[in-house]
């Protein structure tokens, strides 16, 4: 007999351990937890414990994140987000996956995107694509915690984005979040975040996309300018022929604007 959860996932009926194992990690509210975890949690042996995880797979009550983290499967589709800044330490959600779940991007995101200080490799949980960017310390901040998700603020992320564009489907799509979030954001912290991240061709590219976008006054514009680079950047890494050179914010002009802006 196999209990169904939903059309795609069948459960294999539980033993005694297994039972055990899944009891006590709900009751301890673990959203994520290893051998060690279950260790404190149980009176299981460790061998025992290794051998009760891989049946847990096995049957489809238990996800493995990545060696020796595992959550339960309700839990895990339940709190997607939660549990991965938790497997992933330290980590926050950035990129398009924030973009999206502030709404300011129309796509349906399915790659859960993750910034940590940490080298991490990608991983591929059930049907779920995480991919994991590694920051210097200096860059790290501009997260919030929202009920226990850990995510890149609304200014931040918009940082983040532009640093690795290819991580939010590129300059056009940049910009449209760009104007999609601009009227929420809180100015003064973007300013702050744009000089503490610290990248002259960053503070160029976003100096030279909010003039030509009319999105913000002269004031704000004159304190970026002080940030920007010594020499002439692309606008688009990945843009082709420059079509021009914009001196105050020392951009070569690689797109074509009026499709653009």
């Amino acid at each position: 007999m196999h209990i169904q959860q939903d059309k795609n996932t069948y459960y294999s009926p539980l033993s005694k351990n297994e039972a055990h194992v899944l009891e006590s990690v709900r009751s301890a509210g673990l959203l994520v937890f290893g051998v060690k975890e279950i260790e404190t949690i149980s009176d299981l042996t460790k061998i025992s414990i290794h051998n009760t995880l891989s049946n847990l797979v096995r049957k489809g009550h238990v996800v493995r994140i990545k060696r020796d983290t595992y959550a339960v499967e309700d839990v895990f589709f339940d709190s997607t987000f939660k549990i991965m800044t938790e497997a992933v330490k330290p980590s926050y959600i950035s990129f398009w996956t924030a973009l999206s779940y502030y709404g300011f991007t129309e796509q349906q995101v399915q790659t859960i995107q993750l910034i940590s200080t940490k080298q991490f490799e990608d991983l591929k949980v059930r049907n779920k694509k995480v991919e994991i960017s590694t920051f210097g310390p200096n860059k790290f901040f501009g997260y919030v915690d929202i009920h226990g998700m850990i995510i890149a603020e609304k200014e931040k992320v918009l940082i983040d984005s532009l640093y690795m564009m290819h991580k939010c489907g590129g300059l056009e799509e940049y910009v449209k979040c760009l104007k999609n979030a601009f009227d929420d954001l809180d100015k003064d912290r973007l300013e702050r975040y744009i000089i503490r991240f610290d990248n002259k061709t960053l503070v160029s590219r976003i100096g030279f996309l909010l003039d030509e976008l009319g999105l913000t006054d002269r004031v704000f514009l004159d304190q970026l300018k002080k940030y920007i680079s010594n020499s002439y950047v692309l606008l688009d890494p990945n843009g082709s022929t420059i079509e021009g050179h914009n001196s105050r914010w020392k951009i070569k002009i690689n797109r074509d604007l009026e499709a653009l802006l």
